[in-house]
């Protein structure tokens, strides 16, 4: 199987058969590599994990470009994008306990959780905010009118033999089983300063064999800024010196 990361939690999972991608975003800081609508075309289906901006708010402009993909997505995204002019027929909506087909992927969607954004993050970007006071209003626009209302999920991807799990927030629900020892955790490393030290009792409990770092780059400044991914790789590779860790680099891919 191969995956592909597009930047944000943007990824896509290629299994020869099928072409799966999830939380498409083109992604607002001119500094990193351009993405563009045309990057995210020729999958066969698109999964999104929830409904905030940097997962959905290219959906639309993707579904013009490309008309053939399908979109799966519980609730509030399903309306937020149709509030903003996608074809309804293309979306279909999703919960938590739901297990479905895709081609040749089989998809059981669980209950997540979105990052809690502590006061050391917020307190490190908020000067960029007030100097950059136009582009903060914006994006804090697009947070109100794109909201995701606690529906945060996890996708436990399978083919064949070789099992995905995809989160679009780092966050784990009360009473949620997982499976564990999955061939790949895509893991978003963002928004809370303490991550490092909050994800510790989850990977000894997923033990997947390889984890695949995403979010961390600083996608939409100035509420973002680029994380410490490789000082968290080191300490993974002391704490758990079994699992490959994988900091990609965008639009590359890596086969498992």
């Amino acid at each position: 199987m191969k995956i592909t990361w597009f930047g944000t939690a943007s990824v896509a999972l290629d299994d020869g058969t099928t072409k799966l991608l999830l939380d498409p975003f083109t992604r607002m800081n001119r500094r990193l590599p351009k993405l563009t609508f045309g990057d995210f075309t020729g999958f066969d289906h698109m999964l999104l994990s929830h409904g905030h901006f940097d997962h959905i708010v290219d959906v639309p402009a993707i579904l013009r470009e490309d008309k053939n993909v399908d979109v799966y997505c519980t609730k509030t995204p399903l309306r937020t994008l149709i509030s903003r002019g996608a074809d309804g027929t293309r979306l279909n909506r999703v919960a938590p306990g739901d297990s479905f087909d895709l081609g040749s992927f089989h998809i059981t969607v669980h209950a997540g959780r979105h990052i809690d954004f502590d006061m050391p993050y917020i307190a490190s970007v908020l000067p960029g905010c007030v100097i950059r006071f136009p582009q903060t209003f914006r994006l804090l626009y697009y947070i109100k009118k794109l909201p995701e209302n606690g529906e945060i999920v996890l996708y436990e991807i399978r083919s064949g033999e070789k099992l995905v799990l995809v989160m679009g927030s780092y966050g784990v629900a009360e009473n949620e089983t997982y499976p564990a020892g999955a061939d790949l955790l895509v893991f978003p490393f963002s928004g809370n300063t303490s991550i490092a030290g909050m994800a510790g009792d989850t990977l000894k409990t997923l033990r997947p064999k390889r984890l695949l770092f995403t979010h961390f780059d600083d996608s939409f400044p100035p509420l973002t800024k680029r994380m410490d991914v490789e000082g968290y790789q080191e300490k993974l590779k002391r704490d758990f010196p079994e699992m490959e860790t994988i900091v990609p680099t965008e639009k590359e891919t890596y086969e498992f």
